[in-house]
């Protein structure tokens, strides 16, 4: 939408004129000339369709917008909506400087679709009746187009609204490796019911006799009405469109659309209404399968009433992408420039430019065994020394598993700080609880091997077994983690690292999850004048093996309120494992470090935003540090503030590829959310 026409519906909106507001969207076009780029036509020869038939002299329109780079790694296609224009998109700032595809940084290459009245429709058809055109037939002719006709094998990105997410989602099904990005915005990879029902009215207004005066009116009527029914909610339309003149309002929605324009929508509906990404591939989840590493971001609009949200998040748990919903009443309109687009644009804008370095891999050799470790440098690092905090992971977790599924890297290079991830002992082993070989790594805490103490045992005799780490030879009937040296191996690693120009060896922070949370506290119990602060996740220690450090030790303990995994109050859990409890896990780390006040409410912006319940014993020692403890009451054995859900933590990147080759690569997808429990971790630890 042009600058003066959002300036105008601004001005009416303001003074109360809603149905001003309205008519000036509806009925004015004004160009924008600043980001107009010229109409291009290509003639394909012969398209031929899905049905069987073909568009003899087939024509592809388009415009280009921006400066290509030099290495042809900007360039974005943009598709466009039903019955929209390549010129639309720009005159709405779906693209364009700072628009939701940013032309100053990207090329964007805007295709009119097969049906719009500018490419090959039934409004410039010439040769008898117009064939039906498929969502695929239109992706199919943008694929000749970039290929045949710009000599194009690859570009960035798809990214489409409406319609155009629709050919976002063919394009991912039938040209996966043409992209590195797909964006579909406020579409669907298949209908639904509802929208099959929406679908059949549609159809049937529009192959209404348009010959007819009374019928080309009555489908005109209806149109205009479904514009009203579907495109907004309906809060929305009785706010800003009725007013106190309905008929007027209701004539603003008809507009005043000719024959040809009316057959044009029906090509249209007619792609949608076959739409499904499913349709006649029986290998579909097979294909979907090797579609696991393709960069995928969908965003839907709540109580969107045209396109229904709700195989987007089917689609995502398939094939593992996020998909992001924006709440308010907006409806299917909420990517435009009078909603929410302000929203969407730092979405878009996140994604395109998302990238994921490889972390350098390390090696360290001692007593026969050699380990790794992974290590990660902001992208803009100073050339001060930095911090760095030491990264380990969960039970059966990798180290670059734990990096891309809990987004740490990106963290990482926010706060510009080094992390180091290091990989546990690890063999593949069944499981009591799953059929077949599955990888098994843990941490060696120096407790939850040993034999129970008088503090009480570690598991009932009816628990869930766990597989026995070869480096154990035998374990006890409460053993499962790895019997090596890793206290020696985090310390090797620290030492290692800490003779680095580029690391400050005064500020190396420990953070664990899980069981490497108990590795962490193990390792600082022993070790604590080598790092300044310690972030326990999701772990308490068994029994008997609470501990704390010998200096003072500022500590922030996490802990979920349904945690089943690792119980918080001293108790078993149903698999019957059993755990001191957070209270004493935390109360005995204190004492260690000179807390001599109870605890009191402990919070920040973030806890409160999240609900977590924290407490802190404060000014603890000569030095004055905080021991500070959250419980976040409905999470269970997961750091949810953090965790990207569809990124495996068993997963592996490149870097550890070889050294795991039966590991599930990675997917190149990440989140543009804030995985925002680290922020109040590291606003905590960076202190010290």
């Amino acid at each position: 939408m042009p600058l003066a026409m959002r300036q105008s519906i601004s001005g009416a909106l303001k003074k109360g004129h809603a149905l001003l507001a309205l008519l000036i969207m509806v009925l004015v076009v004004v160009p924008l000339a600043a980001n107009s780029g010229e109409l291009q036509v290509a003639n394909l020869g012969d398209c031929k369709l899905e049905s069987g038939e073909q568009i003899t002299n087939c024509l592809v329109t388009y415009r280009v917008f921006g400066k290509r780079n030099a290495d042809e790694s900007n360039i974005v296609l943009m598709p466009t909506w039903v019955n929209g224009s390549s010129q639309a998109l720009a005159d709405s700032n779906y693209l364009g400087p700072l628009g939701i595809v940013d032309t100053d940084h990207y090329q964007v290459i805007a295709i009119d679709a097969l049906g719009n009245g500018l490419s090959s429709s039934p409004s410039n058809h010439d040769q008898g009746a117009f064939p039906v055109v498929s969502i695929r037939d239109m992706v199919t002719s943008q694929h000749r187009l970039l290929t045949e006709h710009l000599g194009l094998s690859r570009i960035h990105a798809v990214v489409g609204a409406s319609m155009g997410a629709y050919q976002t989602y063919e394009w991912l099904m039938m040209y996966p490796d043409f992209a590195d990005r797909f964006v579909p915005i406020e579409g669907t990879p298949w209908s639904t019911f509802y929208g099959y029902l929406r679908d059949q009215l549609q159809l049937a207004t529009l192959k209404l006799d348009l010959e007819d005066p009374k019928q080309f009116e009555a489908a005109k009527s209806i149109a205009g009405a479904m514009k009203g029914l579907v495109y907004w909610t309906p809060d929305y339309v009785n706010r800003e469109m009725g007013g106190d003149n309905f008929e007027a309002a209701y004539e603003a929605l008809v507009g005043s659309p000719s024959a040809d324009d009316l057959r044009n929508a029906l090509a249209h509906r007619q792609a949608i209404a076959t739409h499904d990404i499913r349709r006649d591939r029986p290998d579909f989840p097979s294909t979907v399968r090797a579609l696991s590493g393709r960069k995928v971001l969908a965003v839907v609009y709540e109580e969107d009433l045209t396109v229904n949200p709700e195989p987007n998040w089917e689609f995502a748990s398939m094939l593992g992408f996020e998909v992001i919903e924006v709440p308010g009443d907006c409806g299917h309109f909420g990517p435009n420039p009078e909603c929410y687009q302000d929203q969407l644009i730092p979405i878009v804008s996140d994604f395109l430019a998302l990238e994921f370095p490889e972390m350098e891999r390390h090696t360290l050799a001692g007593k026969g065994v050699t380990r790794e470790y992974f290590l990660h440098i902001p992208r803009q690092a100073s050339s001060a020394p930095l911090p760095l905090v030491i990264a380990l992971h969960g039970w059966s977790s990798t180290a670059t598993g734990f990096s891309r599924a809990y987004g740490l890297n990106g963290h990482a290079d926010d706060n510009g700080y080094a992390i180091a991830y290091l990989q546990g002992s690890n063999f593949y082993s069944p499981l009591a609880w799953d059929e077949g070989l599955h990888f098994v790594s843990s941490w060696n805490d120096e407790a939850s091997n040993l034999t129970p103490t008088p503090a009480g045992p570690h598991c009932t005799a009816d628990r869930v077994p766990y597989p026995c780490p070869p480096d154990c030879g035998s374990c006890n009937h409460c053993g499962w983690t790895s019997c090596g040296d890793d206290v020696g191996f985090v310390d090797d690693v620290i030492t290692e690292l800490s003779q680095r120009a580029d690391i400050d060896e005064e500020r190396i922070y420990l953070f664990g999850n899980s069981n490497g949370a108990t590795m962490a506290q193990r390792y600082a119990c022993g070790n604590s004048s080598r790092v300044a602060a310690v972030v326990l996740s999701l772990s308490q220690m068994p029994p008997g093996y609470t501990c704390g450090p010998a200096n003072a030790l500022p500590m922030f303990h996490y802990y979920a309120g349904r945690d089943d995994g690792v119980g918080h109050d001293g108790t078993a859990t149903s698999d019957g494992w059993i755990y001191s409890s957070a209270a004493d896990n935390t109360r005995v780390w204190a004492e260690h470090v000179g807390c001599s006040n109870p605890p009191q409410l402990w919070q920040s912006d973030l806890t409160d935003q999240f609900g977590w319940e924290c407490s802190a014993y404060r000014d603890c020692g000569s030095e004055n540090v905080d021991v500070v403890s959250c419980k976040d009451p409905d999470q269970h054995h997961e750091l949810g503030e953090q965790r990207i859900p569809w990124i495996p933590a068993n997963c592996v990147t490149a870097s550890q590829a070889d050294s795991l080759p039966g590991q599930p690569l990675c997917p190149d997808s990440g989140s543009v959310r804030p995985q925002s429990a680290m922020d109040v971790f590291w606003q905590f630890i960076s202190q010290y």
